[in-house]
Protein backbone atom coordinates (compact mmCIF):
# COMPACT_ATOMS: atom_id res chain seq x y z
CA UNK A 1 0.00 0.00 0.00
CA UNK A 2 1.41 3.82 -0.64
CA UNK A 3 1.15 4.72 2.60
CA UNK A 4 4.65 6.90 3.37
CA UNK A 5 7.30 9.22 1.52
CA UNK A 6 6.88 10.90 -1.83
CA UNK A 7 5.27 8.81 -4.44
CA UNK A 8 5.81 9.02 -8.20
CA UNK A 9 3.49 9.04 -10.37
CA UNK A 10 1.76 6.68 -12.14
CA UNK A 11 2.76 8.47 -15.55
CA UNK A 12 6.06 9.29 -14.50
CA UNK A 13 6.48 5.43 -13.67
CA UNK A 14 5.47 4.17 -17.37
CA UNK A 15 7.52 6.95 -18.96
CA UNK A 16 10.21 5.42 -17.51
CA UNK A 17 9.46 2.50 -18.80
CA UNK A 18 8.60 3.56 -21.99
CA UNK A 19 12.59 4.91 -22.43
CA UNK A 20 13.90 1.73 -21.02
CA UNK A 21 15.53 3.68 -17.72
CA UNK A 22 16.30 1.03 -14.71
CA UNK A 23 14.45 2.03 -11.89
CA UNK A 24 17.76 2.58 -10.59
CA UNK A 25 19.29 5.79 -8.55
CA UNK A 26 19.87 9.07 -10.61
CA UNK A 27 23.13 10.10 -10.24
CA UNK A 28 24.89 13.48 -12.00
CA UNK A 29 27.09 12.52 -14.70
CA UNK A 30 29.57 15.19 -13.71
CA UNK A 31 30.49 15.05 -9.60
CA UNK A 32 31.55 18.89 -10.00
CA UNK A 33 27.49 19.55 -10.19
CA UNK A 34 27.00 17.53 -6.83
CA UNK A 35 23.92 18.58 -4.80
CA UNK A 36 25.67 18.63 -1.90
CA UNK A 37 28.88 19.62 -0.66
CA UNK A 38 29.23 17.53 2.97
CA UNK A 39 28.22 15.09 4.79
CA UNK A 40 25.18 14.92 7.54
CA UNK A 41 27.61 13.49 9.95
CA UNK A 42 29.96 15.79 12.07
CA UNK A 43 33.91 15.02 12.20
CA UNK A 44 35.34 13.01 14.97
CA UNK A 45 38.80 13.06 16.76
CA UNK A 46 39.80 9.67 14.91
CA UNK A 47 43.72 9.58 14.11
CA UNK A 48 42.73 9.23 10.55
CA UNK A 49 41.91 12.65 10.12
CA UNK A 50 44.04 14.44 7.29
CA UNK A 51 45.42 17.53 7.58
CA UNK A 52 46.01 18.30 3.78
CA UNK A 53 44.65 16.04 0.61
CA UNK A 54 46.78 14.24 -1.43
CA UNK A 55 47.58 15.23 -4.78
CA UNK A 56 46.19 12.21 -7.04
CA UNK A 57 47.92 9.28 -8.81
CA UNK A 58 50.67 9.27 -10.87
CA UNK A 59 49.20 8.37 -14.21
CA UNK A 60 52.54 6.98 -15.72
CA UNK A 61 53.06 4.16 -13.43
CA UNK A 62 49.21 3.44 -13.02
CA UNK A 63 49.22 3.56 -8.99
CA UNK A 64 48.02 6.41 -6.38
CA UNK A 65 51.62 7.80 -5.22
CA UNK A 66 50.38 10.14 -2.18
CA UNK A 67 48.58 10.63 0.88
CA UNK A 68 47.45 13.03 3.30
CA UNK A 69 50.52 14.36 5.44
CA UNK A 70 48.12 14.69 8.44
CA UNK A 71 49.79 12.95 11.76
CA UNK A 72 49.13 9.78 13.00
CA UNK A 73 50.00 8.48 16.73
CA UNK A 74 52.85 6.85 15.49
CA UNK A 75 54.19 10.17 14.50
CA UNK A 76 53.61 9.44 10.48
CA UNK A 77 51.29 10.09 7.98
CA UNK A 78 47.82 9.34 8.79
CA UNK A 79 46.37 7.12 5.39
CA UNK A 80 42.96 8.42 4.05
CA UNK A 81 40.18 6.02 4.58
CA UNK A 82 36.71 5.42 3.58
CA UNK A 83 35.67 5.79 7.01
CA UNK A 84 37.45 9.67 6.79
CA UNK A 85 35.47 10.50 4.19
CA UNK A 86 32.04 9.24 5.36
CA UNK A 87 32.89 10.64 8.66
CA UNK A 88 33.05 14.35 7.41
CA UNK A 89 36.52 15.06 7.06
CA UNK A 90 37.19 15.80 3.67
CA UNK A 91 35.22 18.89 2.12
CA UNK A 92 33.02 18.50 -1.30
CA UNK A 93 35.25 18.19 -4.60
CA UNK A 94 38.55 17.14 -2.08
CA UNK A 95 41.25 14.99 -4.01
CA UNK A 96 41.52 11.70 -1.86
CA UNK A 97 43.68 8.56 -2.13
CA UNK A 98 42.41 4.99 -0.83
CA UNK A 99 44.38 1.86 -0.52
CA UNK A 100 43.50 -1.53 0.21
CA UNK A 101 39.86 -1.57 0.25
CA UNK A 102 37.78 -4.50 -1.28
CA UNK A 103 34.51 -4.22 -4.27
CA UNK A 104 32.08 -5.39 -2.55
CA UNK A 105 29.52 -5.38 -5.70
CA UNK A 106 29.32 -5.71 -9.53
CA UNK A 107 29.41 -2.37 -11.63
CA UNK A 108 26.39 -0.93 -12.11
CA UNK A 109 25.93 0.63 -16.04
CA UNK A 110 24.92 4.32 -15.77
CA UNK A 111 25.15 5.89 -18.98
CA UNK A 112 28.44 5.44 -20.02
CA UNK A 113 29.75 5.53 -16.76
CA UNK A 114 29.77 2.48 -14.38
CA UNK A 115 29.04 2.69 -10.51
CA UNK A 116 31.15 -0.12 -7.83
CA UNK A 117 30.79 -0.45 -4.13
CA UNK A 118 34.09 -0.48 -2.26
CA UNK A 119 35.11 -1.33 1.47
CA UNK A 120 37.58 -1.14 3.95
CA UNK A 121 38.31 -4.92 5.18
CA UNK A 122 37.39 -4.19 8.37
CA UNK A 123 34.11 -3.36 7.74
CA UNK A 124 31.32 -1.62 10.09
CA UNK A 125 29.45 2.25 10.33
CA UNK A 126 31.10 4.35 7.59
CA UNK A 127 32.94 1.82 6.15
CA UNK A 128 31.60 1.39 2.60
CA UNK A 129 31.07 4.04 -0.45
CA UNK A 130 30.31 4.45 -4.10
CA UNK A 131 32.83 5.08 -7.04
CA UNK A 132 31.43 6.50 -10.08
CA UNK A 133 33.74 5.12 -13.08
CA UNK A 134 34.54 7.01 -16.18
CA UNK A 135 34.44 4.94 -19.24
CA UNK A 136 37.60 5.10 -19.85
CA UNK A 137 38.55 3.41 -16.73
CA UNK A 138 35.99 1.08 -17.75
CA UNK A 139 37.44 0.49 -20.32
CA UNK A 140 39.51 -2.56 -19.74
CA UNK A 141 38.81 -2.75 -16.24
CA UNK A 142 38.57 -6.15 -14.54
CA UNK A 143 37.79 -5.65 -10.85
CA UNK A 144 35.07 -8.02 -9.87
CA UNK A 145 33.90 -8.36 -6.12
CA UNK A 146 36.40 -9.59 -4.04
CA UNK A 147 39.04 -7.59 -5.95
CA UNK A 148 41.83 -5.37 -3.79
CA UNK A 149 42.36 -2.35 -4.91
CA UNK A 150 44.08 1.14 -4.54
CA UNK A 151 42.34 4.60 -6.06
CA UNK A 152 42.49 8.11 -6.66
CA UNK A 153 39.42 10.08 -7.02
CA UNK A 154 37.74 13.44 -6.23
CA UNK A 155 34.95 12.88 -3.57
CA UNK A 156 32.00 14.73 -3.64
CA UNK A 157 27.36 14.01 -2.94
CA UNK A 158 25.32 13.30 -5.92
CA UNK A 159 21.48 13.36 -5.16
CA UNK A 160 22.36 12.55 -1.08
CA UNK A 161 24.83 9.71 -1.96
CA UNK A 162 28.23 10.08 -0.95
CA UNK A 163 31.05 8.64 -4.23
CA UNK A 164 34.13 9.11 -5.34
CA UNK A 165 34.48 10.22 -8.99
CA UNK A 166 37.48 7.86 -10.82
CA UNK A 167 38.84 10.03 -14.07
CA UNK A 168 41.27 8.38 -15.61
CA UNK A 169 43.06 4.25 -16.25
CA UNK A 170 46.16 5.09 -13.83
CA UNK A 171 43.71 6.22 -11.15
CA UNK A 172 42.75 2.82 -9.89
CA UNK A 173 44.55 0.06 -9.30
CA UNK A 174 43.89 -3.81 -8.86
CA UNK A 175 46.23 -4.86 -6.22
CA UNK A 176 45.13 -8.43 -5.18
CA UNK A 177 42.29 -10.17 -3.54
CA UNK A 178 40.30 -9.98 -0.37
CA UNK A 179 37.58 -11.61 1.43
CA UNK A 180 34.34 -9.03 1.14
CA UNK A 181 33.51 -8.08 4.86
CA UNK A 182 30.41 -9.73 6.57
CA UNK A 183 27.48 -7.62 5.83
CA UNK A 184 25.90 -5.75 9.09
CA UNK A 185 23.10 -7.48 10.03
CA UNK A 186 20.90 -4.22 10.93
CA UNK A 187 16.62 -3.59 11.56
CA UNK A 188 14.85 -2.54 8.37
CA UNK A 189 13.69 0.83 10.57
CA UNK A 190 17.38 1.66 11.27
CA UNK A 191 18.18 2.09 7.33
CA UNK A 192 15.21 2.92 5.92
CA UNK A 193 15.19 6.68 4.83
CA UNK A 194 16.19 9.04 7.63
CA UNK A 195 16.39 5.89 9.48
CA UNK A 196 18.94 6.04 12.66
CA UNK A 197 21.69 4.15 10.85
CA UNK A 198 20.88 5.39 7.08
CA UNK A 199 24.27 7.72 7.56
CA UNK A 200 26.15 5.45 8.76
CA UNK A 201 25.89 2.33 6.34
CA UNK A 202 25.44 4.27 3.30
CA UNK A 203 27.41 2.01 0.70
CA UNK A 204 28.05 -0.90 3.16
CA UNK A 205 27.26 -4.19 2.97
CA UNK A 206 24.24 -4.82 5.23
CA UNK A 207 21.59 -7.51 5.80
CA UNK A 208 18.21 -7.25 7.28
CA UNK A 209 16.56 -10.47 8.31
CA UNK A 210 12.81 -11.72 8.72
CA UNK A 211 11.59 -8.79 6.07
CA UNK A 212 8.01 -8.55 5.26
CA UNK A 213 7.22 -7.37 1.92
CA UNK A 214 4.13 -4.34 3.02
CA UNK A 215 3.99 -2.77 -0.34
CA UNK A 216 5.01 -4.75 -3.25
CA UNK A 217 5.34 -1.56 -5.71
CA UNK A 218 6.24 1.16 -4.00
CA UNK A 219 7.94 2.80 -6.44
CA UNK A 220 9.24 1.75 -10.15
CA UNK A 221 11.32 -1.27 -9.51
CA UNK A 222 11.04 -1.08 -5.57
CA UNK A 223 9.22 -2.76 -3.05
CA UNK A 224 8.82 -2.12 0.47
CA UNK A 225 9.43 -4.12 3.71
CA UNK A 226 7.91 -3.83 7.10
CA UNK A 227 10.16 -1.11 8.98
CA UNK A 228 10.08 1.41 6.29
CA UNK A 229 13.13 0.06 3.85
CA UNK A 230 12.81 0.44 -0.02
CA UNK A 231 14.31 -2.43 -1.66
CA UNK A 232 16.00 -1.19 -5.58
CA UNK A 233 16.33 -3.51 -8.45
CA UNK A 234 19.33 -1.38 -9.01
CA UNK A 235 21.48 -3.93 -9.82
CA UNK A 236 19.13 -6.72 -10.83
CA UNK A 237 17.50 -4.83 -13.56
CA UNK A 238 20.95 -5.04 -15.81
CA UNK A 239 20.45 -8.53 -15.72
CA UNK A 240 16.74 -8.68 -16.33
CA UNK A 241 15.90 -10.19 -13.02
CA UNK A 242 13.26 -7.48 -11.25
CA UNK A 243 11.89 -9.31 -8.29
CA UNK A 244 7.98 -9.43 -8.39
CA UNK A 245 7.29 -10.18 -4.55
CA UNK A 246 4.07 -10.14 -3.26
CA UNK A 247 2.41 -8.47 -0.15
CA UNK A 248 2.59 -11.02 2.86
CA UNK A 249 5.58 -12.59 1.77
CA UNK A 250 8.23 -12.58 4.32
CA UNK A 251 12.34 -13.52 3.39
CA UNK A 252 14.71 -14.87 5.26
CA UNK A 253 17.54 -12.62 4.38
CA UNK A 254 17.68 -9.48 2.43
CA UNK A 255 21.37 -8.35 1.56
CA UNK A 256 22.99 -5.75 -0.63
CA UNK A 257 24.74 -2.24 -0.34
CA UNK A 258 22.84 0.71 0.74
CA UNK A 259 22.16 3.96 -1.74
CA UNK A 260 20.95 7.05 -1.35
CA UNK A 261 18.72 8.51 -4.15
CA UNK A 262 17.57 11.60 -3.89
CA UNK A 263 17.38 11.52 -0.75
CA UNK A 264 15.64 7.31 -0.18
CA UNK A 265 17.62 5.26 1.51
CA UNK A 266 17.52 1.86 -0.98
CA UNK A 267 18.58 -1.57 -0.28
CA UNK A 268 20.32 -2.67 -3.94
CA UNK A 269 21.10 -6.53 -3.63
CA UNK A 270 23.46 -7.27 -6.42
CA UNK A 271 22.02 -10.82 -7.25
CA UNK A 272 19.05 -13.02 -6.55
CA UNK A 273 21.29 -14.78 -4.23
CA UNK A 274 21.09 -11.92 -1.96
CA UNK A 275 17.09 -12.40 -1.71
CA UNK A 276 17.06 -15.80 0.28
CA UNK A 277 13.05 -16.73 0.77
CA UNK A 278 14.85 -19.60 3.14
CA UNK A 279 14.35 -22.38 0.46
CA UNK A 280 17.62 -22.60 -0.55
CA UNK A 281 17.37 -21.60 -4.03
CA UNK A 282 17.65 -18.28 -5.92
CA UNK A 283 14.19 -17.59 -7.75
CA UNK A 284 13.59 -15.08 -5.68
CA UNK A 285 10.23 -16.65 -4.17
CA UNK A 286 9.75 -16.05 -0.32
CA UNK A 287 7.44 -17.18 2.62
CA UNK A 288 3.97 -15.82 3.39
CA UNK A 289 3.03 -14.73 6.70
CA UNK A 290 1.21 -17.88 7.89
CA UNK A 291 3.68 -19.57 7.14
CA UNK A 292 3.15 -21.34 3.71
CA UNK A 293 5.88 -21.57 1.21
CA UNK A 294 5.48 -19.44 -2.00
CA UNK A 295 7.55 -19.43 -4.89
CA UNK A 296 7.92 -22.82 -6.86
CA UNK A 297 5.72 -25.02 -4.61
CA UNK A 298 1.95 -23.66 -4.56
CA UNK A 299 0.11 -23.37 -7.78
CA UNK A 300 -1.41 -19.85 -6.66
CA UNK A 301 -1.60 -18.63 -10.29
CA UNK A 302 -3.88 -21.73 -12.05
CA UNK A 303 -0.51 -22.18 -13.91
CA UNK A 304 3.08 -22.29 -12.90
CA UNK A 305 3.29 -23.10 -9.49
CA UNK A 306 4.91 -19.66 -8.81
CA UNK A 307 3.42 -17.26 -6.39
CA UNK A 308 0.71 -15.07 -7.76
CA UNK A 309 2.00 -11.50 -9.66
CA UNK A 310 0.37 -9.05 -11.52
CA UNK A 311 -3.30 -9.59 -12.13
CA UNK A 312 -3.45 -13.17 -10.79
CA UNK A 313 -2.49 -11.19 -7.39
CA UNK A 314 -4.61 -8.59 -7.75
CA UNK A 315 -7.84 -10.97 -8.39
CA UNK A 316 -6.41 -13.09 -5.04
CA UNK A 317 -6.54 -9.89 -3.11
CA UNK A 318 -2.80 -9.79 -2.44
CA UNK A 319 -3.13 -5.97 -3.02
CA UNK A 320 -5.13 -3.37 -1.46
CA UNK A 321 -7.28 -0.84 -3.04
CA UNK A 322 -5.55 2.52 -3.50
CA UNK A 323 -1.63 0.20 -4.21
CA UNK A 324 -0.05 1.17 -7.50
CA UNK A 325 0.32 -1.81 -9.47
CA UNK A 326 2.05 -2.29 -12.95
CA UNK A 327 1.17 -4.98 -15.12
CA UNK A 328 4.04 -6.18 -17.92
CA UNK A 329 3.21 -8.30 -21.03
CA UNK A 330 -1.17 -8.53 -20.75
CA UNK A 331 -3.37 -9.18 -23.62
CA UNK A 332 -5.60 -6.98 -24.36
CA UNK A 333 -9.31 -9.12 -24.74
CA UNK A 334 -11.49 -6.63 -26.49
CA UNK A 335 -11.10 -3.13 -27.73
CA UNK A 336 -12.71 -0.17 -26.22
CA UNK A 337 -16.25 -0.55 -24.22
CA UNK A 338 -18.81 1.54 -25.82
CA UNK A 339 -18.80 4.71 -23.32
CA UNK A 340 -14.64 4.39 -24.40
CA UNK A 341 -14.18 4.49 -20.85
CA UNK A 342 -11.89 1.06 -20.52
CA UNK A 343 -11.01 -2.43 -21.77
CA UNK A 344 -10.71 -5.84 -20.74
CA UNK A 345 -6.82 -7.49 -20.51
CA UNK A 346 -5.75 -10.85 -19.26
CA UNK A 347 -2.44 -12.70 -18.42
CA UNK A 348 -1.40 -14.63 -21.86
CA UNK A 349 -1.47 -17.47 -19.16
CA UNK A 350 -5.05 -17.45 -18.95
CA UNK A 351 -6.91 -19.77 -16.25
CA UNK A 352 -8.93 -18.15 -13.36
CA UNK A 353 -7.98 -14.83 -11.93
CA UNK A 354 -6.15 -13.67 -15.23
CA UNK A 355 -8.43 -11.35 -15.94
CA UNK A 356 -8.73 -7.63 -15.09
CA UNK A 357 -10.85 -4.34 -16.71
CA UNK A 358 -9.05 -1.03 -17.23
CA UNK A 359 -10.50 1.86 -16.51
CA UNK A 360 -9.18 4.85 -18.30
CA UNK A 361 -11.48 7.65 -17.90
CA UNK A 362 -11.78 8.61 -21.58
CA UNK A 363 -8.17 8.87 -22.33
CA UNK A 364 -7.50 9.91 -26.22
CA UNK A 365 -5.81 6.13 -27.52
CA UNK A 366 -6.86 2.99 -29.10
CA UNK A 367 -6.43 -0.29 -27.72
CA UNK A 368 -7.42 -3.80 -30.09
CA UNK A 369 -7.54 -7.06 -29.21
CA UNK A 370 -4.40 -8.72 -29.51
CA UNK A 371 -2.58 -5.68 -28.25
CA UNK A 372 0.20 -6.75 -25.53
CA UNK A 373 0.63 -3.87 -23.23
CA UNK A 374 2.18 -2.63 -20.07
CA UNK A 375 0.23 -0.78 -17.73
CA UNK A 376 0.49 1.56 -14.86
CA UNK A 377 -2.13 2.69 -12.32
CA UNK A 378 -3.78 2.23 -9.69
CA UNK A 379 -5.92 -0.54 -8.40
CA UNK A 380 -9.36 0.15 -7.21
CA UNK A 381 -13.03 -1.72 -6.64
CA UNK A 382 -15.82 0.49 -8.20
CA UNK A 383 -18.98 -1.70 -7.39
CA UNK A 384 -16.94 -4.38 -6.48
CA UNK A 385 -15.59 -4.84 -9.65
CA UNK A 386 -11.39 -5.12 -9.57
CA UNK A 387 -10.00 -2.39 -12.13
CA UNK A 388 -6.59 -0.61 -12.92
CA UNK A 389 -7.37 3.34 -13.07
CA UNK A 390 -5.30 4.46 -15.45
CA UNK A 391 -4.87 8.31 -15.76
CA UNK A 392 -3.88 9.11 -18.93
CA UNK A 393 -3.03 7.58 -22.39
CA UNK A 394 0.94 7.75 -21.24
CA UNK A 395 -0.04 4.75 -18.78
CA UNK A 396 -0.47 2.54 -21.31
CA UNK A 397 2.38 1.17 -23.68
CA UNK A 398 1.74 -1.12 -26.52
CA UNK A 399 4.84 -3.69 -26.64
CA UNK A 400 3.59 -5.90 -29.53
CA UNK A 401 1.05 -8.01 -30.80
CA UNK A 402 -0.18 -11.79 -29.41
CA UNK A 403 -3.30 -14.20 -29.86
CA UNK A 404 -5.90 -13.24 -27.84
CA UNK A 405 -6.39 -16.21 -25.31
CA UNK A 406 -8.76 -18.93 -26.56
CA UNK A 407 -12.24 -18.23 -24.19
CA UNK A 408 -13.10 -20.93 -21.29
CA UNK A 409 -15.76 -22.88 -22.11
CA UNK A 410 -18.35 -22.62 -18.52
CA UNK A 411 -21.89 -23.15 -17.52
CA UNK A 412 -24.21 -19.74 -16.87
CA UNK A 413 -24.59 -21.68 -13.52
CA UNK A 414 -20.93 -21.36 -13.19
CA UNK A 415 -20.62 -17.79 -13.83
CA UNK A 416 -24.14 -16.32 -13.33
CA UNK A 417 -24.41 -13.99 -9.76
CA UNK A 418 -23.89 -16.74 -6.70
CA UNK A 419 -22.26 -19.30 -9.06
CA UNK A 420 -19.53 -21.10 -7.63
CA UNK A 421 -17.07 -20.03 -10.64
CA UNK A 422 -18.07 -16.46 -11.00
CA UNK A 423 -15.51 -14.60 -8.85
CA UNK A 424 -12.54 -16.30 -10.44
CA UNK A 425 -13.13 -15.71 -14.22
CA UNK A 426 -14.42 -12.02 -13.27
CA UNK A 427 -12.96 -10.17 -16.47
CA UNK A 428 -11.63 -13.22 -17.68
CA UNK A 429 -12.95 -14.23 -21.54
CA UNK A 430 -15.42 -17.28 -21.46
CA UNK A 431 -18.00 -18.96 -23.03
CA UNK A 432 -21.57 -20.53 -23.30
CA UNK A 433 -22.92 -23.22 -25.34
CA UNK A 434 -26.55 -23.64 -26.11
CA UNK A 435 -27.94 -20.72 -24.25
CA UNK A 436 -31.81 -20.25 -24.17
CA UNK A 437 -33.04 -16.74 -23.99
CA UNK A 438 -35.39 -17.01 -20.89
CA UNK A 439 -35.87 -13.35 -20.09
CA UNK A 440 -36.06 -10.64 -23.07
CA UNK A 441 -34.32 -7.29 -23.39
CA UNK A 442 -35.16 -5.28 -20.29
CA UNK A 443 -35.17 -1.24 -19.54
CA UNK A 444 -31.43 -2.14 -19.19
CA UNK A 445 -30.77 -3.60 -22.46
CA UNK A 446 -30.05 -7.04 -20.88
CA UNK A 447 -31.38 -9.99 -21.52
CA UNK A 448 -31.03 -13.27 -19.58
CA UNK A 449 -30.36 -16.88 -20.58
CA UNK A 450 -30.78 -20.23 -19.19
CA UNK A 451 -33.01 -18.52 -15.81
CA UNK A 452 -29.76 -17.53 -14.55
CA UNK A 453 -27.19 -15.37 -16.64
CA UNK A 454 -27.22 -12.03 -17.67
CA UNK A 455 -25.92 -10.96 -20.84
CA UNK A 456 -25.29 -7.32 -21.26
CA UNK A 457 -24.92 -4.50 -24.14
CA UNK A 458 -21.20 -2.93 -22.63
CA UNK A 459 -19.99 -3.02 -25.96
CA UNK A 460 -23.03 -2.04 -28.26
CA UNK A 461 -24.57 0.95 -29.10
CA UNK A 462 -28.35 0.72 -28.07
CA UNK A 463 -29.49 0.78 -31.76
CA UNK A 464 -26.89 -2.51 -32.48
CA UNK A 465 -27.61 -4.07 -29.33
CA UNK A 466 -30.13 -7.40 -30.83
CA UNK A 467 -33.25 -8.03 -29.10
CA UNK A 468 -34.07 -11.63 -29.46
CA UNK A 469 -36.99 -13.40 -27.95
CA UNK A 470 -37.70 -16.00 -25.38
CA UNK A 471 -37.36 -19.39 -26.39
CA UNK A 472 -34.28 -17.88 -28.85
CA UNK A 473 -31.60 -20.62 -28.91
CA UNK A 474 -28.05 -19.41 -28.87
CA UNK A 475 -25.17 -21.87 -29.91
CA UNK A 476 -22.70 -20.12 -28.10
CA UNK A 477 -21.72 -16.71 -26.54
CA UNK A 478 -18.56 -15.31 -25.92
CA UNK A 479 -17.28 -12.29 -24.06
CA UNK A 480 -15.65 -11.40 -20.78
CA UNK A 481 -17.40 -11.58 -17.39
CA UNK A 482 -18.54 -8.35 -15.82
CA UNK A 483 -19.36 -7.61 -12.71
CA UNK A 484 -22.33 -4.38 -12.39
CA UNK A 485 -25.20 -3.56 -10.72
CA UNK A 486 -24.87 -6.18 -7.82
CA UNK A 487 -24.47 -8.87 -11.14
CA UNK A 488 -22.42 -10.64 -12.74
CA UNK A 489 -22.97 -10.87 -16.70
CA UNK A 490 -21.24 -11.85 -20.42
CA UNK A 491 -20.86 -8.96 -22.11
CA UNK A 492 -20.05 -10.14 -25.75
CA UNK A 493 -17.73 -7.63 -28.03
CA UNK A 494 -19.13 -7.64 -31.03
CA UNK A 495 -22.01 -9.32 -33.44
CA UNK A 496 -19.65 -12.46 -33.73
CA UNK A 497 -19.49 -13.07 -30.21
CA UNK A 498 -23.50 -14.02 -30.11
CA UNK A 499 -23.62 -17.09 -32.25
CA UNK A 500 -27.02 -18.57 -32.84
Amino acid sequence: MQHRGTLVSSSLLLALLACGCPASPATTTDTTDAMSTSTSSSSSSSTDAPTSTSTGADTSTGAPTSTSTGDSTTGGPAAMTIYGVQQGKFAAKSIVTIKGVVVTSPIHNKGSKGIVFVEELAGGEYSGIALELDATVLAGLDAPPGSLIDFTGIYNESFGNSQISIAAPGDLAVVDTATIPEPAVVAAADIATNGAKAENYEGVLVQIQDALVTDPVVALGQFEVEGGARVSDWFLFDLGLTPKPIKGQVYASITGPLLTDAQESLLVPRSLDDLDDGSGDTTGGSTTTDGTTTGGSTTTDGTTGEPPIGIYAIQQGLYNPGDLVILEGVIATSGLVNNKTGFFVQDPAGGPYSGLFIFNNKAVFNVLPGDVLTIAGTYVEFNDLSELSVPGAANIMKTGTAPVPAPILVTAAEISTGGAKSEEYESVLVKIQNAKVTAGVDGANEFIVDNLLRIDDLFFAPANWPKPMVADLYTTIVGPLYFGTANFKLVPRSAVDLVK
